[in-house]
Parts: structure tokens; sequence; C-alpha cells
């Protein structure tokens, strides 16, 4: 049996299987013979002479001159620029096209030789630069503060002014480090403008904000006498000392740990300061929503040494205990409401306690692995119901989810839990498992056939993966293959759905034909010569964008497949941060000409769309 055939009998025989399967997501795409109709668009215009579609809305801004030796850095969201440059002999940051004040020199801060930081949503900036015998610190285009202490040598540099922002980006600080006396530096906090007494820790990671981003602490050593210690809390000490702190989910409440008092080898865990759970030792994991918290302890009194239990509210969680070996990580539930732990006997054997029940025990527990997601070796189904997890014992592989074992091949490689519901499905060498039934894939040997990139769409009602085997890459939507095209990775993405789950777009190339163009909801859109990049939707999904290289560094970049800009991109192509799609539905992206660097904001015609490409209605779940 050839190659073609081979796949038309899998792709045949997977259809059937998922006709018979109940779960909602099993959604079919209708076919003429088991394979989808090659259909394509008109070509898009990648080499001629253009004019946007009317309605097109283009706007440019200037975000900073291309000067010789200029070195820029773009915000991690909205494409915000912050270019290092020269006016005459002084340093100069441009953010957005507006420049600020002249320095001597421009500090270096940790996210890289620029100079500026960014807050974690992009909105927000900060940098610090030397003016005379001073440091000033900027944040967002206003002074927040300065000073002219320096370090044991006299001297200003980058340790005087490092910037950092909450993780909400409601909040700016700095920390300064200053001559505590001849030999040592000592530093201090300065929040949202507020200066705090030296003493603070140099190293950011040392700070903790409350998941509300309205609250901080830190630890704080007296420079002059080190056995005097403090934990600073929004900016004041508090009455009591304590270490490892922790925030509730509500913000309320803050949990630290501090050694027992009269020299008994303990720990404490403090609740605002009050003591709610001693042992020789503590690990606390309080879940991100919610209020439940859940305390690995080992050995308390009464246990043996080798001990180890889990513990909720500072009483210990019947059945938890385990002696001679160890209980890792406990993770949450979505809603807060349900934990589980991983646990390794003595004899090295390892099961997973979840709510106060155990679970088999099993030779080995594997990390869960997909693209794009962090591996995991325990989780929760997306609506809080079931506990998932990969299990190996002796020759045979598990997924395990909830209460339900089901075998597994050993070479399944992905594990994909679903955005809702409780959708489980698994990708590998030869196979697919959707919430535990398994697609053969009949004529394909296994070892010769490889699924993977398996993603869900966002509403959970579809799901894809990329397959390979001797005659390709071939995309597989709800077990059903797309197989008059083969897929072309961009940046290692294989496809993507849209937001709203009606539509998926990869780069493609029709069956025996050299061009690669966009595939589009099962039709096919030529584009020229050379391969398209940075397929992305509008938020709405009713729009979509590309781009197409030029000549150099040039690209031309399409909107429903037609032509609305063309530009030179920056030095690093479209990286992270250059391309980007807004909330408004506005395509963002930095090119640069001879002159400047510039942001185009693109808003496609209204007049435009993914059903034009095509003149008719278009959808994973449209007929055609």
């Amino acid at each position: 049996m050839s190659d073609a055939s081979r796949r038309n009998s899998m792709m045949i025989a997977i259809a059937v299987m998922l006709a018979n399967l109940t779960m909602p997501l099993a959604a079919q795409i209708q076919q003429k013979n088991g394979r989808a109709q090659p259909q394509a668009a008109a070509p898009s215009n990648d080499t001629g002479p253009f004019t946007p579609p009317a309605g097109t809305k283009i706007e440019a801004v200037v975000m900073a001159p291309v000067q010789q030796g200029a070195q820029f850095a773009v915000s991690p969201h909205g494409v915000h620029v912050a270019t290092l440059s020269k006016s005459g002999s002084r340093a100069v940051m441009i953010y957005d096209g507006v420049p600020g004040p002249k320095f001597d020199q421009i500090f270096p801060q940790s996210t890289g030789v620029v100079g500026v930081a960014f807050s974690p949503d992009g909105k927000r900036y900060g940098y610090c630069g030397q003016s005379g015998n001073e440091f000033v610190v900027t944040i967002d285009g206003k002074e927040m503060g300065r000073s002219s202490e320096t370090d044991p040598q006299g001297i200003l540099s980058a340790g005087s002014c490092a910037i950092g922002f909450t993780p909400g980006s409601k909040h700016a600080f700095y920390t300064s480090g200053v001559r505590a006396d001849a030999n040592r530096t000592a530093y201090r906090v300065v929040y949202d403008g507020k200066v705090s007494p030296i003493g603070a820790s140099s190293d950011l990671r040392d700070f903790t904000f409350s998941p509300d981003d309205n609250h901080y602490t830190y630890p704080w050593t007296d420079p002059t006498n080190i056995h005097n210690q403090k934990l600073i809390v929004d900016g004041n000490p508090a009455a009591y000392f304590g270490t490892e702190p922790q925030w509730s989910a509500d913000s309320q409440h803050l949990y630290t740990k501090v050694a027992a008092p009269n020299r008994i080898p303990a720990v404490d865990v403090l609740q605002d300061g009050k003591p709610v759970l001693r042992a020789e030792g503590v690990r606390l994991f309080i879940s991100p929503v919610g209020s439940l918290g859940v305390a690995i302890v080992r050995k308390a009194a009464g246990l043996p040494a080798a001990t180890q239990f889990l513990a909720i509210g500072g009483k210990m969680v019947p059945g938890s205990e385990i002696t001679g070996g160890g209980i890792n990580d406990v993770v949450f539930s979505p809603d807060g409401k349900h934990y589980a732990a991983r646990y390794k006997m003595a004899n090295q054997r390892e099961y997973v306690f979840a709510d106060g029940k155990r679970g088999l025990d099993y030779q080995s527990l594997s990390s869960m692995q997909a693209p794009g997601v962090t591996p995991r070796v325990v989780a929760f189904t997306a609506d809080s119901s079931k506990v998932v997890y990969v299990a190996a014992n002796g020759s045979g592989q598990f997924l395990v989810i909830g209460d339900q074992e089901i075998d597994l091949p050993l070479n399944a490689d992905e594990t994909v839990i679903g955005p809702v519901g409780s959708h489980v499905a698994t990708a590998g060498q030869g196979m697919v498992t959707i919430d535990g039934k398994v697609l053969s894939f009949p004529g394909i040997s296994p070892t010769t056939s490889h699924a993977n990139y398996l993603k869900f769409s966002p509403d959970g009602s579809h799901f894809a993966f990329a397959l390979t085997d001797r005659g390709g890459v071939t995309l597989v939507l709800d077990g059903v293959a797309q197989s008059g095209y083969g897929v072309i990775a961009d940046n290692y993405v294989p496809f993507m759905f849209s937001a709203d789950s009606k539509h998926i777009a990869y780069i493609c190339r029709p069956a025996g034909l050299p061009q690669s163009g966009v595939c589009l909801d099962g039709k096919y859109v030529p584009t020229g010569q050379g391969q398209p990049t940075s397929l992305t939707f509008t938020p709405d999904g009713n729009h979509l964008f590309w781009a197409k290289r030029t000549v150099g560094s040039g690209f031309r970049i399409f909107a429903d497949g037609k032509p609305v800009l063309e530009g030179t991109a920056t030095s690093s192509g479209f990286a992270k941060g250059t391309w980007e799609m807004d909330p408004s539905g506005a395509l963002l992206v930095l090119l640069q000409d001879a002159a400047a660097l510039k942001r185009f904001s693109i808003t496609p015609s209204p007049e435009t769309g993914n059903a034009t490409l095509f003149g008719g209605q278009l959808g994973i779940d449209a007929k055609h």
C-alpha cells in the first residue's frame, strides 16, 4: 500500500471512531471521500504595487531616530520602545519618540544594556541616570527620586539604583546601594517615592508582593548590628520577625516562619505574627485563589523522626503520613478548593495523595509536557473536578484521570489538559488519546509516524495536532486530516486557533506543489514565492494577518490576503514584542527606515475579512 493510501485509510478510521464518541468536543468536519478538498483563493499580491483596501486604518508613531551606536529595547507588551541614544556627549533615553533629560550616563538595569526596566504589563518604564554627583531615577517620564549617596569607594553605579515593578505593575520601586561604613555597602528601598532606612536586601527576589499588588514585604538587617533583624511590611517594621513570607490569596494575611523559642529545634509557622503550627521542618503552599493552604510537615511530637505529613489549618491530614520517604510539591485545582501532593516512598515508588485520599503507587510518575506549557507532574482538569498525572509501572504506562486508570502507549510524550471542562489528551509516536480513548492509526506504523503539538481550541470544543509520517506533516482537526495540504511550522508553531475558536490557520503547502501559502479553515490562500510568517488573528477572529519577506530585511504585511504595508524589520526581525495584536483589533508592528524606528498600528478594513478571501461563509464548523 502506498503512503498516500495508508494515510487515507488511517484518517477514515479515525473519523469513524470519533463519530462514535459521545464527548461534545468531537465536532466533525464534513468531507468528501474522506479527505479535505483543496479550495484556493485568488493569489495574494506579494510583489506588485498596491493600495490598502478602503477603510484600512494605518497610523505611524516615530519611536526614535536611527543613530549610529544607539540601542533599543522593546516592552513585553504593547510595542513600546526605549532607545538609549546620545545628544552630543550626553546620554538620552528616548521612549516612544519622546526624549528624556540628558545625563552623564544611564546605568544598565538587570533587563539589559539599554538601561530601561519595563513593568510586567509593558505600560510603564523606568531608568536611572547620573547627573554630576547625583543619580536620578525616572519612572514613566517623571523624576521619582535622586541622591548623592555613593558606595564606599565614592562611586555612583548600577548598584545605586536597581529598578523594579510589582507583579501587577501598580507600583515602582528601586534599591539603592549606599555607604554603611568605610568598607561596606548597605541598601535602602524607595517604594513609590517613599524612602526607607538602609538595611534592605539588594536582591529583588527577596521582595514578596500580595496577589492584589497592594502590599509588599522584605527582610531588613541593621547595618550596625546584624543581629537586629526586622520584617518590613508596607514600608513599616512589623511587630514580629519572620522569614519566607507568603501572602494569602485574598491578600489579607501574611504567613512567615521563625525558629521556635527557648532553643527548641523546631520551626513555627506564623499567620500575621501568631503561631499556627510547629514542627522540625515546614514547607507552606498557599492556593493562588480561595483560602486553602497546605503545609508539608517534617517530624512533629509523637511521630518517628523520618515522618512527614500534610497539615491544613495547623492540623494533620489523616492518612497523609509517610515514614522513610518524602512529599514533594503540593498543587491546587484552578478553583482553589482541591489539592494534590506527590509522594515518594522509601523504596522509590511514587503515588499521589489528593484531598485526603491516597492513590495507587507506581514505579514512577512522569513529567507531563506539551509545547508552550510548563512541565508538571500533577495537575487538575480545568473544571477542578479531577486530578491528572502520568505513571509508569513495570512495562506499562498509564494516564490517571481522577479514579480512572487508562492504559497509555509507552511512546506518548505530550499530555494536554483542555482549557475548559475535564478534557485530557495525549499524543506521541503513532498515537493520540482523547479523554482516555485511543485513536489508532490503521495502516501507519507507530515507528514511522508521530503526533505532536496537540492543542485544544480556547473554548475546548475542538482539538488539533500535527501528524508526521513518511508523506510529510498533516494537520488533523477533530480527528479528520486536512490531507490536501502539508503543514509548515512557523517558529515551531504549526497551527493556531482564533480566540473565538471558530477558525484555524497554518502555513501550508498543497500536495504536489512547491509553493507555500496560508491554509484557513481547510481552504488555501496562495501567497506567491517565499514562505509567509507571523500568522495572527484579530481578537474577534474575523481577520487574519501575515507577513512575507521581500528584499533584504523587507517585509510586506497582509490583512485578509490583501497587502496593507511594506517596510524593513529591525535587526532582530519580528522578534517577541515587535509584532503584537492589540486588544482593540489593531496589529502593532515595529519597522524601521534609514531615518527612524516606527511603530505602525494597522486596523483591517471592515470590508475585508476571513470570509472575503473565498467569497462565502468560513469557519471550522462551516460545511465546505
